[in-house]
């Protein structure tokens, strides 16, 4: 099968999001799994292009937009079995950030991500690139479907949109329309129209054939929640699929990690202990306490303010608390005074690499979030060893299944801090009992890859081509 994915971001070229970290993993699964698998992207400042022999083909495209025509030159490379296609406009995607700098974006974002999705659908319709399903991804890339349905539909494939998030959705104002070259007809309440403005989002939701989301629950929540779509959500309810998602094994591999003071498996765990003790060692912490580690992005979504609350209450249960995040955050104030308790500490700035470190160590792994489609803290603590606290939302919820089944994960449901400690005692009280070594190498032993998650897209997009 021939697939295209469009996408905003995509790991290791751009972005460190979820969203990029999926568009790299899902693609390479796919190309494993037999299928001749590309990228679209764009090409933004920041994307090292020798380091990762990116290419230009010689070929561009243009698109007009408004009064303006916009060149895009295409660059290539080929990474772990996938085609990658970069899309050049320095004027477009030159710039310091992907979205915006700092809270702000780009005022011309409508611009950016409008013009990518038609060259997208320039560059496959009229340099004939073989393809069956063309996947979208986020509203950045949610006009590919569009863009198809109105003026590519003697293309014979099928379009496909996965919703990663619904915040932000892709919202402009409708005088785009006529920029972005989208007939006024489309202007409504069911199609690409909201609140006087026109969603992104909104429209591709409309036009695809199939929308995924990144995990069963949320889309049964997108459905079934007040959400800022709701009746459009359910009036396209017989479109919309949940596919939990994975992480990569490639990344996220104890037994070779060489982040790692040292490597260990599901067969043999005395490494972890290492890792534990090392990590300590550098915090000034007692290895011997249960290690509990709260990592992630850092808003309000996430679940902080519980995290914060709670910080009083751990000397209490006998257990030490890392909090690892980004640094620059609303937070940073109550952060500072976390870090003045004892058995608490805060880690803030990239941490990308030391975060392996922490997930080596951990004995326990705390995502108490408010919102959450998929999650992949989660995972990568169980896939070291880690036992899951969570809160009962969204992927969060379908990713703790088997630990919940086996009675080495814990979950809670309100979003309160006297729930949410009730299943940190819980999980510490796991770990001081003699069945930890077990908890440990089940949790290690648990199917979080990707395998799975690119065999169910498979059949989605069968779906598409027998309805053809």
């Amino acid at each position: 099968m021939n697939i295209i994915h469009t996408v905003s971001e995509v790991h290791p070229f751009s972005g460190y999001s979820s969203l990029a970290e999926s568009a790299g993993n899902l693609p390479t699964e796919q190309s494993r799994q037999g299928h001749c698998v590309t990228v679209f992207s764009p090409l933004y400042a920041h994307v090292d292009t020798e380091a990762h022999n990116i290419k230009s083909t010689g070929l561009k495209t243009w698109v007009d937009a408004g009064f303006t025509v916009y060149e895009y030159e295409l660059f290539t490379t080929e990474y772990m079995g996938v085609k990658y296609v970069f899309f050049k406009n320095d004027d477009l995607f030159g710039r310091s950030g992907l979205y915006g700098t700092g809270a702000f974006d780009y005022e011309d974002n409508d611009i950016r991500f409008g013009t990518f999705c038609q060259a997208s659908m320039n560059y496959i319709k009229y340099h004939n690139i073989p393809a069956d399903i063309i996947h979208s991804h986020n509203w950045q890339t949610a006009l590919v479907p569009v863009y198809k349905k109105l003026y590519h539909g003697d293309l014979r494939c099928g379009t496909v949109l996965t919703i990663h998030s619904t915040d932000p959705m892709g919202v402009f104002n409708k005088f785009s329309m006529e920029t972005l070259n989208l007939p006024w007809d489309i202007y409504n309440i069911d199609y690409i129209e909201y609140y006087d403005n026109i969603s992104f989002l909104k429209g591709g939701l409309a036009a695809c054939d199939l929308c995924t989301t990144i995990s069963p629950t949320f889309a049964g929540e997108l459905i079934s929640e007040e959400t800022p779509y709701d009746s459009f959500f359910k009036a396209n309810a017989f479109k919309i699929k949940g596919v939990l998602n994975g992480i990569s094994y490639l990344r996220w591999n104890p037994e070779k990690d060489g982040l790692l003071p040292a490597n260990y498996s599901a067969a043999d765990i005395s490494g972890k202990s290492e890792c534990k003790k090392e990590f300590c060692r550098e915090l000034e912490l007692d290895d011997e306490k249960p290690l509990l580690c709260f990592i992630t992005k850092l808003i309000p979504a996430r679940g902080v303010e519980l995290i914060l609350e709670a910080v009083k209450e751990f000397p209490g249960t006998g257990a030490n608390l890392v909090i690892m995040g980004h640094s620059g955050t609303e937070y940073n104030s109550p952060l500072a005074e976390a870090k003045n308790t004892p058995n608490v500490r805060v880690i803030l700035g990239d941490y990308r690499q030391s975060s392996h470190k922490a997930y080596g160590a951990a004995d326990i792994v705390l995502v108490p979030s408010l919102y959450e489609p998929c999650g992949i803290s989660q995972f990568i603590g169980m896939r070291y060893g880690a036992i899951p606290v969570v809160r009962d939302t969204g992927g969060l919820h379908d990713g703790v299944q088997e630990a919940l089944k086996n009675g080495v994960g814990f979950v809670f449901e309100d979003f309160s801090v006297q729930a949410m400690m009730d299943a940190v005692k819980k999980a510490i009280a796991l770990c001081r009992s003699e069945k930890r070594e077990e908890a440990v190498k089940k949790l290690m032993g648990f199917d979080n890859s990707w395998t799975g998650a690119a065999k169910q897209y498979t059949e989605l997009y069968k779906t598409l081509s027998a309805e053809d």
